[in-house]
């Protein structure tokens, strides 16, 4: 079974007590650019967002599986937010939105997989949004969001982190097959990501945008199936990965990326055969309209 096991990873040394008092309508919310002449002064102290500058790691040890670990992108900012003198509610934190993905996987001529989004491919959505999907729209709900509760007599300073990194597994037979054969031949996953500091006021459901990052990622491994395992792969892309870009123009969040489905539960895995009719391997946790517009497309029926 193939597996396309991609981590968020959760740092949980700061979390909030504030208990979640104030209901959000995600399609209702209102959304606009931060202006620090009509909304609270939130002072950024510190803002750095970077992608490790290490190669991806290759690891040959599995029979079944080839598995890598990507470079990590880490967004940090620590910031004040000034008194709340009313009992309004606040949440300041990250929104991550996924708007393309290429991830192949070939085996020499026999066909190639492919994780797709079903939701991208057949332009329903224009972004997917990319988080832990329990805890929208935010990526994650403990050190990439904080919770602050008025009447708050003096400033307050957080800082909140996310980081983001692949981690999957890639089957070295062809994935509708279980064995220990080698068939892949190559790698190549190319993704690119929004991701928004934002406010959000959950007293009157306004959002606001402070700052827009986007990043890119791409990664290709080149297999040669007939070699021993642990000098099979061999990474033959860029060994220091490209840097995250601030926007000099903020970007408005679709409300497709605010909600339901994340990323991880739109995805599905699909083996298209040299020879035959393509397959569902990994099946979405999220069935919707796209995913069986998408599917009638291929001729695949999904149960």
């Amino acid at each position: 079974m193939a597996c396309n096991n991609d981590a968020i990873e959760y740092h949980t040394s700061l979390t909030s007590s504030v208990n979640e008092t104030f209901d959000i309508n995600l399609n209702e919310t209102k959304q606009r650019f931060y202006d620090i002449k009509r909304d609270p002064h939130i002072e950024i102290v510190n803002f750095e967002a970077v992608i490790e500058r290490r190669p991806t790691e290759i690891d040959e040890t599995s029979l079944r599986v080839l598995k890598y670990k990507s470079p990590s992108f880490i967004a940090t900012v620590t910031f004040r937010f000034p008194p709340i003198h009313s009992n309004e509610c606040w949440k300041v934190g990250f929104v991550q939105a996924c708007d393309f993905m290429l991830f192949q996987n070939q085996y020499g001529d026999l066909g190639y997989s492919s994780w797709e989004f079903p939701q991208l491919i057949v332009r329903d959505l224009s972004m997917i949004n990319d988080s832990c999907g329990r805890n929208f729209p935010w990526y994650g709900s403990k050190n990439q969001v904080v919770t602050i509760q008025g009447p708050i007599y003096r400033q307050s300073e957080h800082t909140i982190t996310m980081r983001d990194l692949f981690i999957p597994w890639i089957p070295w037979d062809i994935p509708t097959c279980e064995g220990e054969k080698s068939h892949l031949t190559h790698i190549y996953r190319h993704q690119r990501f929004y991701v928004w500091l934002c406010a959000m006021n959950c007293t009157n459901n306004e959002l606001l945008i402070i700052r827009t990052i986007r990043w890119i990622q791409t990664i290709e491994i080149d297999v040669k199936p007939n070699l021993c395992r642990g000098i099979r792969a061999k990474l033959i892309s860029n060994h220091e990965p490209e840097q995250p870009i601030f926007l000099k123009k903020n970007k408005f969040i679709p409300s497709c990326a605010l909600q339901a489905p994340s990323a991880n539960n739109a995805q599905l895995l699909v083996w298209r055969p040299t020879k035959g009719e393509s397959a569902i391997v990994v099946n979405p946790k999220h069935h919707d309209n796209s995913t069986i517009k998408y599917l009638r497309l291929l001729n695949i029926d999904i149960r």
